[in-house]
């Protein structure tokens, strides 16, 4: 309640001590409590105390304080003085004017008020530094002048005077600031709006901070596949030696197909290394650290086969483990697994690996209760599984299952540049696990690289570390050799090893052994495309070479 609304003197008796005996009855009775003592009193003997008394606070007045002393009473008045009420509400009014200005300039947001009109009546200096518009261009007009004279493009005051809701646009300002306006309505006692509040917050530096962080994430991911490249080039180099284009394209399959977990099925002849490219996928997918279990299709005894891969329970059969026994899948839960020789699987077999492969659950033998598992199946095999369906030696849709992704690795003598790498691979291990330090001579360079290798990579491992280890010399000579390998590459023209005893210089040492290269390879291939192709090279690369040792092309298109 406002006690200085009218014209009436309000006032309150007390007694000398502050204590008072009666109070008007349009003071607040709260505050002015009778017998309660409200102040202390001031010791002057003056009949008028110049003291003034601020009750609760200003809008409940400032009372001045007299002593009275007749035979009608004897103690304090105290008189609300309407002069001093209004100085209080002026000096109120003036502090609040200037606290709002104060918090009105000082905000880092733009600010822009304008009436129910769409008149601009105030505006904060930080609207007009973030927008570039001066102060005149916009008070004293409203927001559709601005709007038409291309002050702005888009004014969210206009949008709130026509449906009275808060609006939300992003803008760019002559000055090239990027913001975000809002605009909301203020409405009076009789739900009108009579001001609109327009916030125009900066967000230049917050949109550059934003496509910076986009630029470091994308640097970031590019870093990152840099990385995985490399972390995969590095696996590889202490997994696989090749040289050629083809086990290339090979590896290359390998790791993009490590990053899915479809199954995969690797062909190729014994020794090729089917279970080493195996081993690069398994270690390059997201499941490299889990399990990796292989088995070997056609060395387990087809009767034992089945509880090998799905386990079995208790009492199964004769001898059976009493709490029975997880299968190769079961135990591999979450990894990887590996079916070697899976063209080698009984057909009856397959149908239970079908189901498995489609559902990833499965019965142990024996038993009732489904198994549900998570591993992803690679199969290997030296067998066309494909004439094998056509004979129906083979389902075709366990084949169509696990043919989703294929990898074929050619043989070894498909790809000779391939065999002087390797021979060095297994002579460095072997020379390692013998504590040796043997060399290959020139001439049994000469022979490996011209044997067909019938057993692939396994036999050119098997041929090094024998002649690692019958060879009683530092040096292995030709007559080390198997006899079998030395009789198959009898004539076979010379192989030119760095290193080797020569009287050459380095460019007739090279222009031998690329002329030596070029003739074999178009005695084999016969047209420049074959070769060009085979060996890798352009085109024009091989009619070249093929003018510059007189070797001659066939000319059958190719």
């Amino acid at each position: 309640m406002n006690i200085s609304q009218d014209n009436t003197v309000k006032f309150f008796l007390s007694t000398e001590d502050g204590t008072i005996i009666y109070a008007h009855p349009m003071l607040p009775q709260e505050d002015f409590p009778v017998g309660s003592p409200i102040f202390a009193m001031p010791d002057q003997g003056e009949q008028e105390l110049d003291t003034t008394l601020v009750i609760k606070d200003e809008q409940h007045g400032v009372f001045d304080l007299y002593r009275l002393d007749n035979r009608y009473f004897k103690g304090i008045i105290g008189i609300l003085r309407k002069d001093r009420v209004r100085e209080n509400a002026i000096g109120q009014l003036e502090e609040e004017h200037r606290d709002l200005k104060a918090i009105f300039e000082s905000s880092h947001d733009g600010i822009v008020v304008a009436d129910g009109t769409g008149l601009f009546v105030r505006i904060n200096n930080s609207y007009q530094q973030i927008t570039g518009i001066a102060k005149e261009n916009i008070i004293g007009s409203t927001a559709a002048e601005i709007v038409k004279k291309g002050i702005v493009s888009d004014s969210g005051t206009l949008e709130v005077l026509k449906t009275g809701q808060p609006y939300t646009i992003h803008q760019t300002f002559r000055s090239g600031r990027q913001s975000v306006v809002t605009s909301t309505p203020i409405f009076d006692e009789n739900n009108n709006i009579f001001r609109v509040v327009t916030n125009v917050r900066d967000m230049t530096e917050i949109n550059r901070l934003r496509e910076e962080l986009a630029q470091s994430k994308e640097k970031l991911d590019e870093y990152t596949k840099i990385l995985e490249t490399l972390t995969a080039e590095q696996k590889l180099a202490h997994s696989l030696v090749f040289r050629s284009r083809k086990m290339s394209i090979v590896t290359d399959a390998a790791l993009k197909f490590a990053k899915v977990d479809a199954p995969l099925l690797i062909g190729g002849e014994s020794g090729v290394g089917k279970e080493v490219i195996a081993d690069l996928v398994y270690k390059n997918s997201s499941r490299s650290n889990a399990r990796f279990l292989k088995i070997n299709c056609g060395a387990i005894p087809e009767n034992l086969l089945e509880s090998e891969l799905f386990g079995y329970v208790g009492g199964a059969f004769t001898g059976a483990k009493r709490d029975g026994v997880a299968g190769l899948f079961e135990t591999a839960h979450g990894g990887t697994v590996l079916l070697d020789e899976i063209g080698e699987l009984p057909l009856a077999l397959q149908v239970k690996l079908l189901r498995f492969v489609q559902q990833r659950e499965f019965y142990r033998v024996g038993g009732k209760k489904l198994i549900q598992v998570d591993v992803r199946i690679i199969a290997a095999t030296n067998r066309d599984l494909q004439e094998m369906v056509s004979q129906k030696l083979f389902r075709s849709d366990l084949f169509y299952r696990l043919n989703v992704l294929k990898i074929t690795i050619p043989p070894l003598r498909e790809r000779a540049e391939d065999i002087i790498p390797l021979a060095n691979f297994f002579l460095e291990k072997y020379n390692k696990k013998y504590s040796l330090k043997k060399r290959i001579s020139g001439e049994v360079y000469r022979i490996l690289t011209n044997h067909t290798w019938v057993g692939n990579v396994r036999e050119l491992e098997n041929v090094v570390e024998r002649l690692v280890v019958v060879c009683e010399r530092d040096e292995i000579t030709a007559e080390y050799l198997p006899e079998e390998i030395r009789k198959t590459v009898a004539g076979a023209p010379p192989v030119i090893i760095p290193g080797e005893s020569s009287q050459k210089t380095y460019k007739e040492a090279k222009e031998e052994f690329e002329k030596e290269f070029f003739r074999q390879a178009i005695a084999k291939y016969k047209t420049s495309r074959r070769v060009a192709e085979q060996l890798a090279v352009d085109h024009s690369t091989v009619v070249k070479k093929a003018a510059k040792y007189e070797l001659s092309l066939s000319q059958k298109p190719g």
